[in-house]
């Protein structure tokens, strides 16, 4: 018969120091992980809003992005912060009609925010197009994800990128598939997100000649 392991067996002192330890040094503390879980919110190690996405995500982005891009996301936040001071402009929308007014009220001069209702396949998912611009980037990380995945491209640069988070989910994967049937490659980043203890997936889907040199 073999023996389980109780809860008191696996915090032995030794483990449970280690644990301990975690929020003092090494990857979740440099990452500023223990703040945000704290706080509730996604912030840097620094204090400074980040996108709610996954850290290694934001490693590549934070290089790649640069004032020449123009950035659509569904969903607003601090992750609206975080692309604007990357980028030239952002153009979020949001279908909290409350959440909305609290991020129009972003003290940045190149994000414009929409207000839009929600209903599936709706004006929501086609308001990157309402704007009459193309844009580098499209973050998909509001509702309605899978029509928003497919009304983006439309509304990309010869060289933009969308960006699906939370790609893990199974219900999203028809935009796989969408994505591939149009010529797009599938660039994936997984690991630990800020202030969430399960692994999270963000996806760059992409062509040849992109924006961000993949």
């Amino acid at each position: 018969m073999k023996n389980k392991l109780s809860p008191f067996t696996l915090f032995q002192p030794a483990k449970l120091k280690v644990l301990l330890s975690l929020g003092f040094k090494g990857y979740l503390a440099e990452k500023g992980w223990f703040d945000a879980y704290r706080t509730k919110s996604a912030i840097s190690e620094d204090g400074d809003p980040i996108a709610w996405v996954t850290y290694s995500f934001i490693d590549f982005i934070k290089e790649r992005i640069n004032k020449q891009h123009s950035v659509f996301e569904f969903g607003s936040g601090n992750s609206t912060l975080f692309y604007a001071k990357l980028s030239k402009e952002v153009y979020s929308v949001e279908h909290d009609k409350s959440w909305f007014e609290k991020n129009a009220e972003l003290e940045a001069a190149n994000v414009n925010m929409i207000h839009c209702d929600l209903a599936e396949n709706g004006d929501y998912c086609r308001s990157a197009k309402d704007t009459g611009k193309k844009f580098e980037l499209i973050v998909v990380d509001g509702r309605d994800r899978l029509n928003c995945c497919e009304q983006a491209i439309s509304s990309l640069t010869e060289d933009g990128v969308v960006v699906l988070d939370d790609s893990e989910r199974n219900k999203y994967a028809a935009a796989f598939e969408f994505f591939k049937r149009h010529g797009f490659k599938h660039l994936p980043f997984t690991g630990m997100a800020p202030g969430v203890i399960v692994s999270k997936c963000t996806s760059i889907f992409y062509k040849p000649n992109n924006c961000l040199d993949i």
